[in-house]
């Protein structure tokens, strides 16, 4: 692996809240999935206070516990990046000081686009993913710069897919990037080079997905609907669902709802939109009634992750008291969501068959949303999945988009083995 390119096929998926991502190595067949807060911490300072041992980082990149992409710090040498500064990722950043903690803007209309930490992620997380394959074959550090070669798949909110998909994806490809992964007492720096580029609507991708998963998927998601209304849809199969064509998503996010249409099987951009609001205005809002609380959190990355972990014994009364904060602005985001659907399948017109809600916003406000939706819905069936792997659905939608071009280059063979790794991704 010393002297060769490594090539990397992966999809992104850098939401508002968080990164999903799922990333192939071509050479070995070893798949990483990814799941890490969207924020970053700048720090002037060149290198970590305690660097890792340079022995440590076979130990480091094989013990899944220790999360390296939760973890990684690196500085960028790259035209989508305006500096080199060192930056620090994920659930690392939100634990330490810096000079500055960059989150994703969710109140205002910036575009995900213009913002430079959706570059940040994507080239973060693909240099990990190439470092951590060479230490786990190698079994020590490169003594060397790494050359890699990428296909990824990155998604976009539907009113900016429709807008800046060719320029997003332009981005990328249009140069070198350099990555210097500074964790350890080694800073190693990996090149890369985008060969290929697949821009979707989020939302969308998460309707292949679906898709994808097919008959297991429609039968858990028919049971669950009649747990709830036994005569809901009687007679209808797992084939059935499978079968529909037509179909309107509700992709809850940090910062943005999207709504997907699909008709005649196809994505719909005319009868689709973004709601520029999402489960993160709500955490937005709450910050403002932190003193209230008696609740000490600096950033909504923070509240968001603290919400979203098991509350041990010694953190449940603070847990309780972060749900009551949040729970004002839920009604006010709810209404926006039922809204905007209505006035979708208005749109859409009678030949709607079944809507589908998913995305990591859609779990924690489940319970005033879905009777919302039905009761707007009217007799077309609304299918809540469930929020642990729905918000994952984009990420495996996207890896299915790369996978797929990279399969058209492959031959007819290589295609036949990798067949059944893409049905099984992320599960």
């Amino acid at each position: 692996m010393s002297a060769d390119i490594i090539h990397l096929t992966g999809g992104i998926d850098v939401g508002n809240g968080y990164v999903k991502g799922a990333i192939n190595a071509t050479e070995t067949d070893s798949l990483d999935t990814i799941d890490l807060p969207s924020a970053v911490q700048a720090s002037t300072r060149q290198s970590p206070k305690v660097p890792l041992d340079d022995h440590t980082a076979l130990e480091v990149m094989k013990d899944e516990s220790l999360d390296i992409y939760n973890r990684l710090d690196a500085s960028f040498t790259s035209p989508l990046i305006g500096d080199s500064d060192r930056r620090v990722f994920g659930r690392s950043a939100l634990t330490m000081s810096g000079s500055k903690f960059t989150e994703f803007e969710v109140h205002g209309h910036t575009s995900k686009v213009d913002q430079a930490l959706s570059k940040i992620l994507v080239l973060g997380v693909f240099a990990t993913k190439a470092l951590r394959d060479y230490v786990r074959e190698t079994g020590a550090l490169p003594d060397h710069e790494l050359r890699v070669k990428i296909r990824a798949g990155l998604a976009l909110p539907i009113s900016e897919f429709v807008a800046r998909r060719h320029a997003y994806a332009a981005e990328f490809m249009g140069g070198v990037h350099l990555v210097t992964i500074k964790n350890f007492s080694t800073p190693v720096t990996v090149r890369m080079e985008f060969t290929d580029v697949q821009v979707i609507a989020e939302g969308a991708s998460a309707q292949f997905a679906i898709t994808d998963k097919g008959e297991p998927l429609a039968e858990a998601l028919l049971a669950d609907l009649r747990s709830r209304e036994p005569e809901a849809l009687e007679g209808v199969t797992g084939a059935d669902l499978v079968a529909v064509s037509n179909t309107v998503g509700i992709d809850v996010g940090e910062g943005t709802v999207n709504f997907p249409t699909f008709s005649g099987g196809r994505f719909n951009p005319e009868a689709s939109t973004t709601l520029e609001m999402g489960y993160g205005t709500v955490l937005a809002h709450a910050l403002e009634r932190l003193d209230e609380y008696d609740l000490r959190f600096t950033s909504r990355k923070q509240l968001a992750d603290f919400l979203q972990t098991t509350p041990t014994k010694f953190t449940r009364g603070r847990h309780q008291r972060a749900q009551a904060l949040v729970e004002p602005d839920v009604k006010y985001l709810v209404e926006a969501i039922t809204q905007t659907f209505g006035e979708v399948l208005g749109q859409s017109g009678e030949s709607t068959e079944a809507v589908y809600v998913y995305g990591g916003g859609s779990g924690p406000i489940k319970e005033e949303l879905y009777p919302a939706l039905l009761a707007a819905a009217g007799d077309v069936p609304v299918l809540y999945l469930d929020a642990h792997y729905s918000r994952h659905l984009n990420r495996e939608g996207l890896y299915i988009a790369a996978r797929h071009v990279e399969e058209r280059a492959q031959p007819d063979a290589e295609n036949a083995l990798r067949h059944d790794e893409q049905k099984a991704v992320a599960r």
